[in-house]
């Protein structure tokens, strides 16, 4: 397949389209809102705003979570103002409510949302009270309780004219940038992403209109030399259309995008096969299998076909500890320094170090997954690649036989069936 074939098929592949399941899911909550707050039994599509990365349709194919506010009338937010604890009290009434839809669904409440987990996937249901700028003031449980306000609508508005205006082009970067992040395994919040795309696209809007698929290669290499050159120490960002401040603790994306850019450096955008193997690394199996990749074992698997979907909101270290005859256990480095590799028969032994994720998952079971990919003649001759992704937990042991210095091994970090951190170490194994 040509270059522009396959960027077409990819953004189609990854492009977020609503199914009726989870339509008809909005509708049943809606009603029942509608019901106790409006009196309205029979209104299953008032008062309802989806939000979000789904709701600005910047989310990728694979989605599983939704963000929708729920306008409730004034009187509701007068009601429960005069409480001692009225967010909480609030959150939960709304809560109680849902639940007599969904009497058999785990609903949680807390912090600012009512989380209805179905088994496919999260409806995050947010009460507001709209303002008379359209923006919408919500409740926050925490420290004894607060109101807060948010402004979705023009950043919505703003995704949907920078996408009309584009002809599609800036949904495609945005999710793409998805993709990557997700591939590679780090922290870039959706909002983000949009914003820095918007940003991107005011700034080469004739490129961005007048790009085809085939420029899509060139456009990605713009597009990362581009988030690679923002700057480190920031870390309040305005988000577009609204302006609200976003918060951004780290800038991991700088430093990845810096390192897609030598990757790209490295190639000629202009021969196709190498620009195709390019993008398969950065962006992993969604984009190989458009590609047809028949460098892949067909039993290897891989997480975005596993999982049901990969939405990366933490972060955690991979130690290796090396454990050989005749020396002290040491770190994989040591060995590298000193041999170039790590020696046959020694035993490695992974584990879990620095997890760092979203307070939602404090007190959650996160389920350790692992896989093992090896390379080079002695494994294939041994029929020895492997690629199978495990359950395990935080510890994982492997022993050292087939010489290459491109074996790895990968660790998923899975809540509910989405994996939400992910890490891989490079495991290169000399001739001993």
């Amino acid at each position: 397949m040509s270059v522009s074939s396959v960027f077409q098929e990819f953004c189609q592949s990854i492009k977020l389209v609503d199914k009726v399941t989870w339509t008809n899911r909005f509708k049943r909550i809606t009603k029942k809102i509608n019901e106790k707050y409006y009196d309205n039994p029979d209104d299953d599509s008032n008062h309802r705003l989806r939000v979000g990365s789904t709701g600005r349709y910047t989310a990728t194919s694979d989605a599983s979570d939704y963000d929708i506010i729920l306008e409730l009338p004034w009187e509701t937010y007068d009601r429960f103002n005069s409480h001692e604890h009225g967010q909480s009290d609030l959150l939960q009434e709304v809560k109680s409510c849902i639940k007599e839809t969904y009497s058999k669904t785990d609903i949680s409440a807390d912090g600012q949302v009512v989380d209805v987990n179905f088994n496919d996937g999260l409806i995050e249901v947010v009460p507001g009270f709209e303002n008379h700028d359209k923006s919408f003031q919500y409740l926050d449980t925490h420290n004894g309780g607060s109101w807060k306000t948010t402004n979705p609508r023009p950043e919505k508005e703003q995704c949907k004219n920078d996408n009309d205006n584009s002809s599609g082009t800036f949904r495609d970067l945005s999710r793409m940038i998805r993709v990557w992040k997700n591939h590679q395994g780090f922290v870039f919040q959706g909002i983000l992403i949009d914003t820095l795309v918007h940003n991107f696209y005011k700034e080469n809007e004739d490129d961005v209109n007048n790009s085809s698929y085939s420029g899509y290669p060139q456009l990605m290499y713009d597009l990362f030399q581009y988030l690679s050159e923002q700057d480190l120490e920031q870390t309040t960002w305005h988000a577009l259309g609204s302006n609200q401040e976003i918060k951004c603790k780290d800038n991991h994306f700088i430093k990845k995008a810096k390192d897609a850019c030598n990757d790209l450096d490295e190639i000629d955008l202009n021969n196709e096969d190498e620009v195709l193997d390019i993008f398969k690394s950065l962006f992993g199996y969604r984009f190989s299998k458009v590609a047809d990749n028949s460098d892949s074992a067909n039993e290897e698997e891989f997480a975005s076909s596993v999982f049901r979907s990969i939405n990366i909101q933490g972060t955690f270290d991979i130690k290796c500890t090396v454990n050989k005859d005749g020396f002290k256990d040491h770190g994989m480095a040591f060995f590298v320094q000193y041999f170039s590799a790590l020696l046959k028969s020694s035993k490695l032994i992974f584990s879990v170090q620095n997890e760092d994720f979203p307070d939602r998952y404090k007190n959650k079971k996160i389920t350790y997954y692992w896989k093992v990919r090896n390379y080079g003649p002695e494994a294939r001759n041994a029929n020895c690649l492997r690629g199978e992704i495990v359950k395990g937990d935080r510890t994982h042991i492997e022993t050292t036989k087939y010489t290459n210095m491109h074996h790895y091994v990968e660790c998923y970090a899975v809540y509910d069936g989405v994996v939400i951190a992910r890490n891989k170490v490079i495991v290169p194994i000399g001739d001993s």
